[in-house]
């Protein structure tokens, strides 16, 4: 039997074996159901969560600039159809008159990590449980979608009160990140709150 050997991220060398056809059909058919069961749960729960807003007597993107959502709207190359999600989304904890991002935040994480498991599944048949994991991972990571929104300046348009050390936390990164370091050697941290939007 072949042995192919991937290399990972992190230099580790992984062994690889072919998969076979019957096994990699009945792993699509079960990834097709799961993803069918996880598209109704965030319909639903998407459903719920616009419903809610519709009946709020306060026009939540009322008091947000025209200007940034259309800004954030170009960087995403997406067009939101109810721009109070896009409010919410860009809206820290500390503006408290306000719902947070945190809940958006939530199913969030969770899509995307599906999305990513899914595409590195279908990507590499070959790939082993852990190696999909750890994938998935170094993904879906704080430090990776800190650097992604960093590199989009995201961080121009988040909403946040009384939050002068998380500011200067996040012009540092993002000021590291602008002159080229490489993200793995970053000597700044990346503020969660760069990975949360």
């Amino acid at each position: 039997m072949e042995h192919h050997f991937t290399q990972l991220d992190d230099g580790a060398s992984a062994d690889v074996k072919p998969a076979s056809n019957f096994g990699a059909a009945v792993a699509t058919v079960l990834l097709a159901l799961l993803l069918q069961i996880f598209w109704r749960c965030c319909r639903s729960i998407c459903r719920n969560h616009v419903k809610k807003y519709k009946f709020s007597s306060s026009s939540a993107a009322a008091n947000m600039d025209r200007s940034i959502i259309a800004a954030v709207e170009k960087i995403l190359k997406y067009t939101f159809k109810d721009k109070r999600l896009l409010k919410e989304a860009l809206t820290h904890s500390s503006c408290r008159e306000d719902m947070s991002y945190e809940r958006l935040e939530f199913i969030g994480d969770a899509a995307l990590g599906l999305a990513v498991a899914t595409h590195f599944f279908c990507w590499e048949p070959r790939l082993d449980p852990d190696q999909l994991t750890l994938l998935r991972k170094k993904s879906v990571s704080n430090e990776r979608l800190a650097l992604v929104a960093a590199r989009h300046e995201l961080d121009r348009f988040v909403r946040s009160k009384d939050t002068a050390p998380l500011n200067r936390k996040v012009r540092e990164y993002v000021k590291a990140v602008k002159q080229g370091d490489d993200h793995k050697n970053l000597t700044v941290r990346s503020p969660d709150i760069l990975a949360d939007i």
